[in-house]
């Protein structure tokens, strides 16, 4: 096995500290490659974010 290539979830950190003790020749988290347009995805949702309307709180009458 070359590489991992998966989004930021904290389980995929627990999978490739395992495929370590499983898989002979795996270099760990130096062959886990993030997943570039989940990454992406991200930051355009937190810029889209920005322009978000302010929420209203409460009752106003």
């Amino acid at each position: 096995m070359l590489s991992v290539t998966a989004d930021n979830a904290s389980s995929n950190d627990t999978l490739v500290t395992e495929l370590v003790d499983l898989v002979p020749h795996f270099a760990g988290e130096t062959s886990r490659t993030r997943c570039f347009l989940h990454i992406v995805n991200l930051v355009a949702k937190s810029l889209l974010r920005e322009f978000d309307a302010p929420k209203k709180k409460g009752r106003e009458g």
